[in-house]
């Protein structure tokens, strides 16, 4: 079982090897996965894995937009919430990057107000895998 915050050197390190502050040790003890929401992002929006540990995007879109994934540590694996909702127009459609591995083809419903959920995977070893959990 791997240590995920280790305090017998009298300070906290992270799993990565980094001293966390006060702040980022109640964070890591005590909350879950951190979401960013995102409000009209435009045409584009790269979605970053975080420097550790798991992340969530909610996605408020006003047109059609593409996704761009960045980022995955080695040797650790990672994931990427995705929550998007349609606007009070609906209709805005996502085109996802071509290098997720996906378990079905991705459909994003467009009807107003509907809200889509996906998870991707980062293995750790370069590759993204997809799939819907909800929509």
């Amino acid at each position: 079982m791997s240590t995920f915050l280790d305090i017998t050197q009298g300070v906290a390190t992270g799993r990565t090897g980094k001293i966390m502050s006060g702040g980022q040790m109640v964070d890591a003890c005590s909350s879950g996965v951190p979401i960013t929401t995102i409000i009209n992002p435009g045409s584009s929006y790269s979605l970053r894995f975080p420097n550790w540990g798991d992340i969530g995007y909610r996605i408020l879109p006003n047109a059609n937009f593409s996704i761009e994934l960045s980022g995955g540590n080695t040797g650790e694996l990672q994931k990427i919430t995705i929550i998007i909702q349609q606007p009070i127009t609906g209709n805005c459609e996502a085109v996802w990057p071509e290098n997720i591995q996906w378990d079905e083809k991705p459909f994003v419903d467009s009807r107003i107000g509907y809200v889509s959920i996906f998870e991707i995977i980062w293995d750790g070893l370069g590759n993204y895998y997809g799939r819907m959990i909800y929509g």
